[in-house]
């Protein structure tokens, strides 16, 4: 139902499974053109476990996707990518990557922000005030306007702990679409939050996201949107009941979805 994806994780992370070579045969097997690796980024002088693999297993995880890359040149193109956060402290990391061609692309996932000192002041999939919520808002945006990422992963991530999509969450929606639109960065439709199955949220029964008021914005926008398998297991590149579950989602709200991206280039 569609040919690429750009968030794959590694068993690195601590939290997937599968060798590197599994999710390569797996996407060539789904007769994917590509396929990009983007694991949980690894940060210098930052620990996370469980979350984000310890920053020693960084030069192993560029050298093993780059060697498939090469390998399986002729039936997939493979890039090198991280998902990563908008950790202000870390975006001349980021920028340095990019910028000498260490990786071909990062992806946004704004799960949590970090304050100058490294900590971790708010995880946003655990959101209980409205400056939490325009928190995430402020950091998506910088990020965006950075120019470093392709992709905005889960752009609806803040939902996760929200049951009703209220002025703030419209208002906090609309800033990001606008943002995505002006930057050219696409939305995900993020398909593990679909493996995930609904969760109860008091009165109501609904996906943690993608979330379907979110989304009715974005197809009133008519803002870009890729598919995204976040697949932290090889055969979750290929799950056909849940990849029709995203196509149906996709036209439920009249989404303008592109099958690949073309911003990409292999460094």
């Amino acid at each position: 139902m569609f040919t690429a994806n750009y968030h794959t994780h590694t068993k690195r992370c601590g939290h997937a499974a599968g060798e590197d070579e599994e999710y390569v045969q797996e996407a060539i097997g789904q007769g994917f053109s590509d396929l990009g690796f983007s694991d949980h980024i690894m940060l210098p002088g930052f620990v996370e476990p469980y979350v984000r693999g310890d920053f020693s297993l960084f030069e192993d995880y560029c050298s093993s996707i780059r060697d498939l890359s090469d390998r399986y040149s002729e039936q997939i193109q493979i890039y090198l990518g991280f998902e990563a956060e908008a950790f202000r402290p870390y975006f001349p990391f980021y920028k340095e990557l990019i910028g000498n061609g260490v990786i071909d692309y990062l992806i946004l996932g704004n799960h949590s922000a970090m304050d100058d000192s490294h900590e971790l002041i708010c995880k946003f999939g655990n959101i209980t005030s409205v400056s939490q919520l325009y928190l995430y808002r402020d950091l998506a945006l910088e990020a965006i306007q950075s120019g470093m990422f392709q992709i905005f992963a889960h752009p609806d991530y803040f939902m996760m702990s929200i049951e009703n999509f209220d002025s703030d969450c419209k208002k906090v929606s609309k800033s990001l679409i606008e943002a995505c639109m002006a930057y050219d960065v696409p939305l995900e439709i993020n398909l593990s939050g679909i493996r995930m199955g609904e969760k109860q949220f008091l009165s109501k029964r609904r996906l943690r996201y993608p979330t379907d008021e979110f989304f009715e914005l974005v197809g009133k926008y008519g803002a870009k949107c890729i598919f995204g398998a976040d697949a932290h297991k090889p055969d979750q590149l290929s799950m056909e009941s849940v990849n029709y579950l995203g196509v149906q989602f996709a036209k439920k709200h009249n989404l303008n979805v592109i099958d690949r991206l073309d911003t990409i280039r292999r460094h």
